[in-house]
């Protein structure tokens, strides 16, 4: 099968980003341990029913309102943002399981301003719809382009989740089966419904949409071409993990069971998920007939009575946050109506380590989570839960985060500028002020590196919190201690500046023509025997740096120069430095340093 070329463009990314952590998690904190708990995010919303968070935007979260307004919570300070994003209330018809249901971000949504939502209209038919954001904060109601529109025999099974997958970058819509209950018009198997059915479009390659050339059913003349895959009841929330790219599809039973759905990244689409032959995987109409696709049975699902019963399944979200690692891959869903929330793993395709985290995550919270409509995922990958009553909780670890330590240096002298003094100058560095940046009891290490400066120096301690270092040479000297507590590191660098004694020189550059070669012997043999006058930098003539300017300076620069002898002493003929020892010669001037 060919692909266009938009899908192979994003399954070669998506390959490539398989190898990648989801979200950027670089400078946070991480907790150990899977124990979490919840703390309110905010409260006095009408209604919340879905939460997402824009591509690229760590700072907000936008809520629906199910009767027709987009909120935003803006997480700097944990607020929401008096001014709805969008308001189409007078367009929604609300009530019970119609309104405002689902938003999803085009992936190009920071160039393009584009995003989508689901709602019930004043007539009752459910429409997919996009619109044009201005801003972050602010998208008109008259940038409304509809995309799609179905009509609802029944006021109940609206479904109303949208998403853009991660691996195709294509829309895909849920439907439920019409409503009332049994799916008495048998819509959920008739390929010729878009009712009942998992849809995927291609919003950027038609108008108002195109069709994928891979969906599953397009050379089936009795399957809608718009059909991804067929067999649901009421798929109220569906999402994709960020990472693996896998779809989880959260179907509301009807009287018996409710059912988790999985399909893999790997999947071409067109399954067939039984309803309503089968609910979850018991026979439901064993008198219906299969309509087309591959029959596949529920990866996890429950009783309406009995121990851990529900009746409304809320689908959830895969966590692939940044602050709690022992908790990736984890799927978490909720009870509607029992008000618990659990979380599973799926590892080769089995549902296992079911949990309930109901008890943990109302440990943090004023009274209990109750009526969970939706879970979403901030631009960090951290878990959100959306509670009908009109609050948001965040799920957060009981355990505090793993900070990194916060390193420090202070010096004697303060500030590190001192002199050469009989050759050597001590500077003392000291990082003790460093702590864990947590609350203290962690063990810190240290290593302490010199990152530039002139040759010579030595670091007393490199591996305490405090230490000296001995130099021998002026100049500009960089140091950097690691402060690590085991889980994280920080640095921190001091620049020390040792000043010599005079001014600088090289040493053998006796007429201080900033070379050292012959004329510097004869120079020196000029002075001693011929009477020419003395040099303004004593120091640099004296080229064994043994305090006397005699004949044994020219015969080293001879040998130097012609026989491959020993250089003048330190600074050397090359560089120029101070003078290193202590005798009656000074230096003057010495000007061909510049």
């Amino acid at each position: 099968m060919k692909l266009p070329f938009k899908a192979l463009v994003v399954l070669l990314l998506s390959s490539l980003s398989n190898n990648l952590s989801a979200f950027d998690c670089d400078g946070i904190a991480t907790a150990p341990g899977e124990e979490i708990t919840a703390e309110v995010v905010v409260s006095g919303l009408s209604s919340p029913v879905d939460i997402q968070a824009a591509p690229g935007d760590t700072s907000r979260l936008y809520i629906v309102e199910q009767r027709g307004r987009i909120r935003i919570i803006n997480l700097a300070n944990d607020s929401l943002v008096s001014r709805s994003f969008l308001d189409i209330t007078s367009r929604v018809r609300s009530g019970g399981e119609r309104g405002l249901l689902g938003l999803a971000f085009h992936p190009d949504f920071q160039k393009n301003g584009y995003f989508f939502v689901n709602y019930t209209n004043s007539g009752g038919t459910s429409v997919i719809a996009r619109y044009r954001a201005t801003s972050a904060t602010t998208a008109s109601s008259n940038t409304e382009q509809i995309v799609l529109t179905v009509s609802q025999p029944y006021s109940n099974h609206n479904a109303g989740q949208l998403a853009f997958s991660p691996r195709d970058g294509y829309l895909y819509i849920g439907f439920g089966d019409g409503g009332s209950g049994g799916d008495p018009g048998n819509r959920s198997q008739n390929g010729r419904q878009l009712l009942g059915k998992m849809l995927r479009i291609d919003v950027d390659g038609g108008d108002p949409y195109g069709i994928p050339a891979d969906n599953p059913f397009t050379n089936n003349g009795s399957v809608r071409d718009e059909i991804w895959a067929i067999g649901v009841r009421n798929p109220w929330r569906f999402s994709f993990d960020p990472e693996t790219h896998d779809l989880y599809i959260g179907d509301v039973g009807q009287n018996a069971w409710e059912e988790i759905d999985f399909q893999p990244a790997t999947s071409n689409g067109g399954e067939n998920y039984e309803w309503k032959v089968r609910e979850g995987n018991h026979s439901y109409s064993s008198g219906t007939s299969y309509g087309a696709g591959e029959r596949t049975g529920a990866i996890y699902e429950y009783r309406h009575s009995g121990a851990g019963s529900g009746c409304s399944l809320t689908g959830g979200v895969v966590y692939r946050g940044c602050k709690m690692p022992d908790l990736q891959g984890v799927y978490f869903f909720a009870d509607y109506c029992t008000n618990w929330v659990r979380t599973l793993r799926v590892r080769n395709g089995v549902a296992q380590e079911i949990v309930n985290q109901t008890t943990g995550l109302n440990r943090g919270i004023p009274g209990n989570l109750s009526q969970i409509s939706s879970f979403g995922l901030d631009g960090f990958g951290e878990v959100y839960i959306a509670a009908y009553t009109g609050s948001i909780y965040r799920v957060i670890p009981v355990n505090p985060p793993d900070n990194p330590p916060n390193a420090r240096i202070t010096t004697n002298p303060n500030p590190p500028n001192l002199p050469l003094e009989n050759g050597f100058a001590i500077a003392y560095l000291d990082a003790t002020s460093s702590d864990d940046g947590d609350d203290g009891e962690q063990e810190l290490s240290f290593s302490w590196e010199k990152i530039s400066g002139p040759e010579d120096d030595t670091i007393g301690r490199p591996n305490k919190e405090s230490t000296a270092v001995t130099f021998f040479n002026a100049g500009v000297y960089t140091y950097e201690v690691t402060v690590s507590d085991g889980a994280g590191q920080d640095t921190a660098r001091v620049v020390v500046t040792i000043e010599g004694g005079g001014p600088g020189f090289r040493r053998g550059d006796s007429n201080a023509d900033a070379t050292v070669d012959l004329s510097d012997g004869v120079h020196i043999l000029s002075v001693l025997f011929l009477g020419v006058a003395g040099p303004d930098c004593s120091d640099a003539s004296d080229s064994t740096n043994d305090g006397n300017l005699d004949l044994t300076d020219a015969i080293l620069i001879f040998n130097y120069l012609f026989l491959g002898g020993t250089a003048p002493a330190a600074p050397g003929p090359v560089d120029c430095g101070p003078d290193t020892g202590e005798d009656e010669l000074d230096c003057a001037s010495y000007e061909s340093c510049g």
